[in-house]
């Protein structure tokens, strides 16, 4: 008898989870009740409130493409023509300077070049694609200032080499001299 009335508890409990009915132990449904929105219906007809008849662009400018940048930077640096265009791109005019400027100090100053792309590489929240050529760029001027250091190391240990050669030579000017007396 026991084990009757437990399945049908649990026949009953089943079926009202299945129903979706609620226990809610007594306690009575609270009703939200929401405003309504207030809509403005005086709306008047003079010239300010007029659409605009220009047309909005149907797109904003944005950052440009990494053809475009790679564009500006072989057109900066010389040998490449760009297609006029009538664009105009987030950043464009630092870019263009930037890579000016170095095409023109790389070789002389590439510290000072490393530092304006650092600034210029935080002035923007570039795309992705564009960072990942900045970061070619910041990794080609490295490769540079190490160059010079090596080239600069280099040339001290020649100046010294040079400095103990015309030594060795003076010392054996000497001994000839010593040796004809």
């Amino acid at each position: 008898m026991r084990l009757r009335y437990i399945a049908i508890f649990c026949v009953l409990s089943v079926s009202m989870v299945i129903s979706g009915c609620k226990i809610n132990n007594g306690q009575k449904d609270r009703v939200l009740i929401t405003p309504e929105p207030v809509v403005a219906t005086n709306i008047k007809n003079d010239k300010k409130n007029k659409p605009n008849p220009k047309p909005k662009a149907k797109i904003e400018p944005g950052y440009p493409t990494t053809d475009q940048v790679i564009a500006w930077h072989a057109n900066q640096c010389g040998g490449f023509k760009l297609v006029p265009s009538k664009h105009i791109f987030t950043g464009e005019s630092e870019l263009k300077r930037f890579f000016k400027f170095m095409c023109l100090n790389i070789s002389n100053d590439p510290n000072t070049v490393m530092t304006k792309l650092l600034k210029l590489d935080l002035a923007y929240f570039w795309p992705d694609d564009i960072k990942q050529y900045l970061w070619l760029q910041k990794q080609h001027i490295t490769m540079q200032i190490n160059a010079k250091k090596e080239q600069q190391a280099l040339n001290n240990k020649m100046q010294e080499t040079l400095s103990s050669l015309a030594t060795i030579e003076q010392q054996l000017l000497l001994r000839e001299e010593i040796k004809e007396q």
